[in-house]
């Protein structure tokens, strides 16, 4: 990793209750880590751009190459695009994906928009001569996305996630530039207002998603209803008659949203939007893993692979089971603890040997394998399953617990 690289970290105070006291003593702190963050020096930027990662947790158990989503105003929207994405893939309603943040430098910010005008030619937003939105598109394609290839395990499906005038080089990608990324997600949309060409965004999106000749790909633009009423009903009513015009038009390769989410503001509809993004990109209908259906078919290991495959072929890139989530029976570990219990080793042994193909650094898989094993009779194969657990696990707060399970079947 970068050397410049340091923690991104949270500040949780534990707390000490005295039953004699009313007081609450704060003694001591810990540091809970949400991600890393490294320092890139930018020719295209002409500055030094701080950039925030995280990595799946099952990063370190595989050989995987992630998709990844790019986030625009990091210091903002990386905590929430993360927390957000951690939950939707723990319930299989998408990929496992690596977040990169870009927090703005001092009064940059601006340089994002697009250059806009009203109906009668004025300026809107920050005026005209400002956007620079190619600048951060060369920055993207000749410096991040290549550093971020280098140092991760990432594969060709890439996300870029901006709001309000950070979603200029989301949009300019979009149209002119669509090999760079594969999902959009603009938040605080303007749709109404004209480019220097004369053409209104919308009129851009319309030709853009009509594009027979574009590949796979999927945007959201949303907006919070308080800003739509600012806008009028002009401006409101393109998210009606868009979609209308799109219906009979758009290239079926990409899945598009237009949306007004009731009740919120500027800002504040990121929750909603990010969320709403992620499904637009990640169909819910597509993402339909039913892994009882697997444990009780004959073959769960076939039936995984399979479904597994038609993910990936549907997104053109490897899609893997999850390994584990939280309070969450539909993954690898949990359907493994089933049919043990259910004594159908059979099943299991293929099943779990399938799984180190997915995570072959994984010692609660190995050490889940062993016990098979032992259920088995294969003793010989239960104790190297083991000793493979404990190897991994070298340096792990678990490690004792698989050097138990060896000891037990050493003797």
């Amino acid at each position: 990793m970068h050397r410049g690289i340091r923690y991104l970290i949270i500040t949780t105070y534990l707390v000490i209750f005295n039953s004699n006291a009313t007081e609450v003593n704060l003694q001591k702190y810990e540091n809970i880590i949400s991600g890393v963050k490294y320092s890139l020096k930018s020719l295209e930027l002409d500055e030094n751009r701080q950039i925030f990662i995280s990595l799946p947790e099952s990063y370190k158990h595989s050989a995987h190459h992630y998709p990844v989503i790019y986030v625009m105003d990091g210091e903002f929207l990386f905590d929430l695009t993360r927390s957000m994405v951690k939950i939707r893939a723990a319930r299989n309603y998408m990929p496992e994906s690596i977040i990169v943040g870009i927090p703005n430098n001092t009064g940059k910010r601006i340089e994002m928009a697009l250059e806009l005008f009203d109906d009668k030619g004025n300026p809107f937003f920050y005026g005209n001569g400002l956007g620079q939105t190619g600048k951060y598109l060369k920055f993207f394609r000749n410096e991040l996305i290549p550093q971020i290839e280098e140092k991760f395990r990432v594969n060709s499906h890439r996300t870029i996630i901006g709001m309000s005038p950070s979603f200029g080089p989301v949009l300019q990608a979009f149209w002119s530039e669509p090999d760079l990324f594969s999902g959009y997600i603009v938040l605080a949309a303007e749709i109404g207002k004209k480019l220097k060409s004369g053409k209104s965004i919308g009129e851009k999106l319309i030709d853009a998603i009509s594009d027979k000749k574009r590949s796979k790909a999927g945007i959201y633009i949303g907006i919070g209803s308080r800003d739509i009423i600012k806008r009028g009903l002009k401006e409101a009513a393109l998210y009606v008659d868009i979609p209308k015009k799109l219906k009979n038009i758009a290239n079926p390769k990409i899945r598009y949203k237009f949306e007004i989410i009731h009740d919120e503001d500027h800002y504040g509809m990121s929750i909603p939007g990010i969320q709403h993004g992620l499904e637009t990109i990640y169909a819910r209908e597509v993402w339909d893993i039913d892994y009882r259906k697997m444990w009780n078919s004959p073959d769960p290991a076939q039936a995984l692979s399979d479904r597994y495959q038609q993910l990936s072929d549907h997104y053109g890139f490897k899609i893997i089971p999850l390994e584990k989530s939280f309070n969450f029976i539909h993954n690898i570990m949990k359907t493994a603890e089933i049919l043990y219990r259910q004594n159908k080793i059979e099943k299991l042994i293929p099943w779990l040997q399938l799984a180190i193909e997915y995570y072959p650094y994984s010692p609660a898989i190995y050490s889940q394998l062993s016990k098979a094993y032992t259920q088995a009779g294969k003793n010989s194969l239960a104790i190297s399953t083991a000793e493979k657990a404990v190897k991994l696990a070298e340096g792990s707060e678990d490690i004792n617990i698989y050097k138990s399970l060896l000891k037990t079947l050493a003797h």
